[in-house]
């Protein structure tokens, strides 16, 4: 068959959006799941002591993602006695779906953190929930509650405009999921139903269809990331998935604390790249890490990710800052897909825990005890594009007060949020073209003040097909390609 050459607008267009597809932005991350609850626990978050919406001084430090974690039915929370306006309970769906919602304002993608849960979900612990306990040893039964579960999240997200991009199957799942039928007064799991591989492997492809069935229908395909604990074993833990079945996922994660798993920043690096090499297809992601930037408790909770590294030590906030740097560049070098920060918002309050009052975190998040202030010079800089001039592609390199222009979800079906940052104040035109080359609309033509501006385009008589959006300020231009589902 002879070749043909592409040629046209049209041409060009469907050019963009293959390489709009192909690209992949390296994802600068933070867990926010505690951020709701520090404010109604009574922390004003600030920078330059000026009281700002904790998400937009994430956003405007340039991350991309925001991770949440989801629990089923978290009733446990409502035991712990409370200051006046704090909620029965949080990480429910109720709150994720506030957290979301704060994140899409700021124009921050959103990775959802399914632990399958009332509980954390860790290498230790695998609690089934309460309302699944009936069938806790009944495996038929059990996979059809993941996979009810996982679509009516889904399901109830997207009809709301709230699908996250990326959803966690799982958390720190080194030892299986669903595992123990019962949790101790010291929120331990007890009764194991099982360690047999062969069942975890059905439970995580219940849920994994869950989300391919809802995708197929929905306003776009969600990636799917599985979560695994630490350097050592990495590789074999997700060899030992794959040979039982477990292949339809995208994302390879990986926990790495060295106070947890010990291992030189070097040493992930050798990991991710093993990993990228080994399963070839998959990406690689740093899906919850943290360090600290003082060894000073300022609660009467015992801190937790106490162990320095040595090549990182004594602590400091500038020593937070280039541990994080350092290990992104390892990470980036290695081929991987992006790095989260495990909860940099969790800050000292008068709220409590199951193991007392305050904050395990204090000494590691981004905020000075008692003030709430951002620590300038501390690890908020992470995420800072300079950082990386050498390692990123060009059009990620801008620092985070310049343009971005983002749409979600692409495609779409019947809503399109777009979603951009000015630097300064300026005159504004968005327009929409066809594939032909045709102006379609004008969506915006106004000058705008600076910050992040959201616009949501719902275009009824629109037919559908690939259009181009074309955003022009005094300042630069953007283009982004959009496909527009039936």
């Amino acid at each position: 068959m002879g070749s043909r050459k592409i040629s046209g607008v049209l041409g060009w267009m469907l050019l963009c959006l293959a390489s709009t597809t192909r690209a992949q932005p390296f994802y600068f991350g933070h867990d926010l799941s505690y951020a709701n609850q520090m404010e109604d626990c009574g922390a004003v978050f600030k920078e330059n002591s000026v009281p700002k919406d904790v998400y937009q001084i994430f956003a405007d430090h340039g991350t991309n993602l925001v991770r949440l974690r989801l629990w089923v039915e978290p009733s446990w929370q409502q035991a712990l006695p409370q200051p006046s306006g704090v909620k029965p309970q949080y990480s429910d769906l109720d709150d994720v779906r506030q957290a979301i919602r704060r994140a899409r304002t700021f124009g921050m993608q959103v990775l959802l953190a399914l632990h399958y849960s009332d509980f954390w979900a860790d290498p230790g612990r695998q609690v089934i929930p309460a309302r699944w306990r009936a069938v806790a040893y009944n495996l038929n039964a059990l996979k059809d509650s993941v996979y009810a579960y996982t679509y009516q999240v889904l399901a109830t997200l997207d009809r709301e405009g709230l699908l996250p991009e990326i959803v966690q199957i799982g958390n720190e799942n080194n030892r299986g999921i669903l595992i123990h039928a019962a949790m101790d007064a010291n929120y331990n799991g007890t009764e194991p139903v099982s360690w047999d591989w062969a069942r975890h492997a059905q439970l995580f492809n219940a849920a994994i269809q869950a989300v391919r069935d809802w995708g197929q229908i929905g306003s776009f395909m969600p990636k799917i990331a599985l979560h695994y604990a630490g350097l050592n074993g990495a590789r074999t833990h997700f060899q030992r998935l794959m040979n039982r079945g477990v292949r339809d996922f995208d994302i390879i994660g990986l926990s790495y604390y060295y106070a947890y798993h010990g291992g030189s920043i070097q040493q992930l690096e050798s990991v991710v790249r093993d990993l990228k090499d080994s399963f070839p297809g998959y990406s690689v992601m740093i899906l919850e890490t943290a360090y600290p930037w003082t060894s000073r408790n300022f609660d009467a909770l015992g801190n937790i990710i106490t162990t320095p590294d040595p090549a990182y030590f004594p602590f400091s906030p500038e020593t937070q800052l280039r541990y994080m740097v350092d290990l992104t560049r390892a990470v980036m070098k290695a081929g991987g897909l992006g790095v989260v920060f495990w909860e940099p918002a969790w800050v000292s309050t008068p709220c409590r825990t199951p193991w007392g009052q305050g904050s395990s975190h204090d000494h590691v998040a981004f905020f000075e005890p008692g003030t709430y202030n951002l620590m300038a010079h501390g690890g908020i800089g992470w995420t800072h594009r300079h950082w990386y001039a050498d390692l990123l592609p060009t059009e990620h390199v801008a620092e985070p007060a310049s343009l971005e222009f983002t749409v979600y979800p692409n495609p779409f079906r019947s809503t399109l949020t777009i979603t951009y940052r000015l630097s300064q104040p300026q005159p504004v035109v968005l327009q929409v073209y066809n594939a032909l080359g045709q102006e379609v609309t004008i969506l915006l033509q106004e000058k705008q003040e600076a910050g992040v501006h959201r616009l949501t385009w719902k275009p009824a008589s629109l037919p559908p097909g690939i259009y181009l959006l074309h955003l022009k300020t005094a300042q630069s231009k953007a283009v982004q390609v959009v496909a527009r589902q039936p």
